[in-house]
């Protein structure tokens, strides 16, 4: 093998054999070859154990089987040396580019094709000969196994259709006459096949020699009258070329329906067409063929069928497939005309007045399918596609989804079997789930469950909690998950590739074009375009516009082409400009629901990734994904660069707002925890110090006070050795909160004033409004009722005029407990309830369950017990939504009160015992007061 790496090289297109130089190197007896065959046509990429094993034995492999492929790997590492790498209980062969013929081979084809756009079919002919020179044979020659004799089969296809490509480019070039005895040969080769017979008609032809390629079908003589070529059409039976398809076809009764009465024949005029699209697995064929088994009894003169094969490289020529269809309506070979034009015409012609049903299978698009639609109205054509058809005037255009659980598990149900599905339901579920609900997923698993009768089901499921993979077919064989989406992932442009394969990278359920664009450093018209294609081809799913999600399966397959292809440099790099332009989208949120903070300045990646999506006054910006998604994200990419510490703490302190309006400061804790270590060992101050202080704010709103006591004071120092003055403030607001809570006063109010005069040297005149504001209850208990009287209104209306509506809530809030501590109780009520549906209307639910206790409290000390119980109720359900233990617990307390006081003692102990256990559990001062209550009941 001349030009090849100087290592070893490697030849499947033939005998396998393995060369260093020109010496050729022992690799073993036939089924070893065959196990490094395998781990050819799989190179640089694990192979399991399991798929070597069916790959070698099929079905009934020897006990021994495994160790039999353990002892073939150990001879070929002493044979090839250390090219071989095991993972687990996968292996994999490093093959240099270049080092296997099948490769070269490939590589001068498209290099063939290429050339003949630019240089004509004279230059791609002779590299597609030059290309075809590398096979030496049979591939695989003499390998045993069922791996090789599929592969055997697919690699002579390939060389047929190379073969075929190079010999229409010569017929092209005028060369017929030297063509006829290749043709003669290959046709004598291949008995039957209906391309050979045509490319040795039109070398005939055009050579001057008469006479045509005698089939089956023009026997007696090849040239009959027209007549009598028609009484032989009309003996024919009617064409009946619908495929097999598996009879256990399930959870799609309202699709089939809908099928079946569209393309019912009625007395309307015009052909009847109905279209299925589709991702790639999701039961496409199978709906169409069983709908089209259904319609048999309508179209008594025959059902036609072709796969267009429009995900492959290779898509059916339609003209071939018109030639195919003419035979299979009696057409004689020497009859059907040379060109698309004149087969369309002929089929046309002899559809006329027949009731023929036509299912194009897997069509690319419109142009492919144009010629083949007949003219007969009587006629009907059932068309599937990964994608939707717009050109094509199909009704119904069916979009089929995956199966919802329910029809999933009674399609595994009827693969694997009633009773081993009844005895393990549990597993059956998970199955399911983990197939998403792909009807081939399902089939796979389910077969393979059905050839292993010992495996249980809890087997299979901790098989593809290891790989998903693992229910493909044996070895990468055609029919397997990722063969199925491969066909439409080898359609795409090299960015198009790209981007699909990033995409899979973060862990965020979706994206948005800025998102997606932001990952693969593109334009955003550009990704735009991409993100069509990829939904065009059944890659990508997009629910709603501008919003694009990957099956759970599509994901896994888009990951492993991306640990594949791209660098892990590149990854990471994606990543970070996806967390930048995240960053940058929740800092224009800081900016909008913290008006006059400087901290939304500061946060700010150094080079924003570029203008981003605007967003209503009363929510987070569109292309900002949940609090919990934006943190897993953070996690990946500091897992991908180390160094990215700063901006995913940024990130995370930028997420406060957000939090404020969903109150899932749950979600944060886990995360910001494990992002603190980082910082921590990095000994970035300034990032650990904004890390502590978003952990210590959600360790305190869900009510773990010793541990954000802590865990403030740690951020605050960290913060104060770097400068870090303006996020000082609200760690120091958030220390005296933690104090206040506990029912320290004096030290709470002095926390608040620490940090106002923090605030207000830096000019946080946003966090020296809310401290103010904060610090109100701790000036009540204190006797200070004069000053929280001031501090409520002043702020009142400094939160208005800047549009505060966050600060505007919260004033209200306060001025509500003010007027309450004065005896203005119904004012109090007043306030609180424009502070509860000012907070609601700009989406912050706190609000609705702070301003429920304090007007449950208002209400009570107005003697009104039992609407104090009902508003106490609502909002204990309020803050349990919200999961604010600590303001459940003071609701029920203040419930269990308005009970004992309306009378109602059996409903008194029930609240006030829950919260005695919930308040006691959190550390609150209150519960002493609920226990003394408790008590006189």
């Amino acid at each position: 093998m001349t030009g090849m790496p100087s290592g070893p090289c490697y030849t499947v297109l033939g005998t396998v054999e393995v060369l260093r130089g020109e010496d050729p190197l022992p690799v073993g007896p036939p089924q070893q070859r065959a196990l490094l065959a395998m781990l050819l046509l799989r190179r640089n990429t694990t192979v399991g154990l399991d798929e070597l094993i069916d790959g070698l034995w099929g079905e009934e492999p020897p006990r021994a089987a495994a160790g039999t492929v353990r002892l073939y790997v150990h001879r070929l590492r002493h044979a090839l040396g250390p090219v071989i790498a095991t993972h687990g209980k996968s292996y994999a062969l490093r093959v240099a580019p270049g080092a296997l013929d099948l490769d070269a081979f490939e590589e001068q084809v498209a290099r063939a094709r290429a050339r003949l756009t630019t240089d004509g079919p004279g230059a791609a002919a002779e590299l597609l000969a030059r290309a075809l020179t590398w096979w030496r044979g049979v591939p695989l020659a003499g390998l045993p196994g069922p791996h090789a004799r599929i592969h055997r089969e697919r690699l002579s296809e390939l060389r047929l259709a190379v073969l075929l490509e190079r010999i229409e480019l010569d017929l092209q070039l005028g060369h017929h006459a030297r063509l006829i005895p290749e043709l003669t040969a290959l046709c004598e080769e291949h008995p039957g096949d209906g391309r050979l017979d045509l490319l040795l008609n039109t070398a005939r032809a055009h050579s001057g020699r008469n006479g045509t390629v005698r089939t089956a079908a023009d026997s007696p003589p090849s040239r009959r009258a027209p007549e009598k070529a028609d009484a032989l059409a009309a003996a024919l039976p009617p064409p009946a070329q619908l495929p097999y398809v598996p009879g256990d076809f399930t959870g799609r009764d309202e699709e089939m329906r809908t099928l079946v009465e569209a393309l019912t024949p009625t007395s309307a005029e015009g052909l009847m067409i109905a279209a299925v699209s589709g991702m790639g697995g999701v039961g496409k064929t199978t709906l169409a063929v069983h709908a089209a088994q259904r319609l048999r009894g309508h179209f008594p003169d025959g059902q036609l069928y072709a796969n267009l094969r429009g995900m492959r490289e290779d898509p059916a020529d339609p003209a071939v497939v018109l030639a195919g269809f003419l035979r299979a309506l009696g057409v004689a070979d020497s009859a059907i005309p040379d060109d698309q034009e004149g087969r369309a015409a002929l089929y046309r012609t002899r559809l006329a007045g027949r009731r023929i049903l036509l299912v194009l299978d897997d069509a690319r698009n419109y142009l492919q399918i144009e010629a083949l639609l007949p003219g007969s109205p009587d006629c009907a054509v059932l068309v599937t596609s990964r994608t939707t058809i717009p050109e094509l005037p199909a009704a119904p255009q069916l979009r089929l989804d995956v199966l919802p659980t329910n029809k999933a598990l009674a399609l595994f149900r009827r693969i694997a079997g009633l009773e081993r599905v009844a005895a393990e339901p549990e597993a059956a579920a998970a199955l399911a789930t983990r197939c998403g609900g792909l009807p081939l997923a399902l089939r796979l698993a389910g077969s393979r469950l059905v050839a292993r009768p010992a495996w249980s089901l809890s087997d299979m499921v901790r098989l593809l909690d290891g790989s998903r993979w693992a229910m493909d077919a044996p070895a990468g064989g055609a029919d397997g998950l990722a063969t199925c989406f491969r066909h439409s992932y080898d359609l795409l442009g090299d960015e198009e590739a790209r981007l699909f394969r990033l995409m899979a990278i973060p862990r965020q359920p979706t994206t948005d074009t800025e998102g997606a664009a932001a990952l693969a450093g593109l334009p955003p018209a550009e990704t735009g375009r991409c993100l069509e294609r990829l939904a065009d081809l059944g890659l990508l799913e997009t629910p709603v516009p501008d919003t694009y999600r990957f099956h759970d399966l599509l994901r896994e397959f888009a990951a492993a082409r991306s640990e594949e292809q791209d660098r892990p440099e590149e990854r990471a790099a994606a990543l970070t400009r996806l967390l930048d332009h995240f960053l940058t989208l929740a800092c224009a949120a800081y900016a909008r629901h913290r008006p006059g903070h400087p901290l939304a300045g500061l946060l700010l990646p150094a080079a924003p990734p570029g203008p981003s999506h605007t967003a209503p006054d009363d929510g987070p910006p569109r292309g900002l994904p949940e609090p919990s998604t934006l943190l897993a994200v953070a996690e990946q990419v500091l897992e991908a660069a180390p160094a990215a510490i700063g901006p995913v703490a940024n990130l995370v302190l930028a997420l406060e707002p957000l939090l404020d309006r969903s109150f899932r400061w749950d979600c944060l804790v886990s995360p910001a925890r494990r992002i603190l270590d980082v910082a921590e060992e990095q000994g970035h101050l300034r990032a650990a110090g904004r890390i502590g202080h978003a952990l210590g704010s959600a360790l305190t709103m869900v009510g773990r006070f010793d541990e954000a006591e802590k865990t403030l004071h740690q951020a605050e120092q960290a913060m104060l050795m770097v400068g870090d003055e303006a996020v000082r403030t609200e760690a120091l607001t958030r220390q005296a909160l933690v104090w206040q809570c506990r029912g320290d006063w004096e030290r709470a109010e002095a926390g608040f004033r620490r940090a106002i005069a923090v605030g207000e040297d830096c000019g946080n005149t946003w966090g020296v409004g809310n401290s103010m504001l904060n610090s109100v209850s701790s000036l009540l208990r204190l006797g200070r009722l004069d000053d929280a009287a001031t501090t409520c209104r002043a702020a009142l209306e400094s939160v208005r005029a800047s549009k505060d509506h966050f600060g505007h809530a919260h004033a209200l809030y306060q001025l509500g407990v003010v007027t309450r501590h004065l005896g203005e109780f119904e004012e109090a009520v007043a306030r609180h309830r424009q502070s509860a549906e000012l907070g609601a209307r700009n989406g912050y639910p706190a609000f609705e369950v702070l301003n429920g206790v304090s007007e449950t409290a208002a209400l009570l000390a107005a003697n009104r017990a039992s609407d104090a119980a009902e508003c106490g109720e609502r909002a204990v359900a309020a803050a349990r939504r919200l999961g604010w233990r600590a303001a459940e617990a003071r609701a029920l307390r203040l419930v269990g009160t308005a009970f004992e006081a309306a009378g109602e003692r059996d409903l008194a102990r029930q609240r006030l015992t829950e919260a005695v256990e919930l308040l006691a559990s959190i550390g609150l001062p209150e519960s002493a007061q609920a226990k003394e209550i408790l008590a006189g009941l």
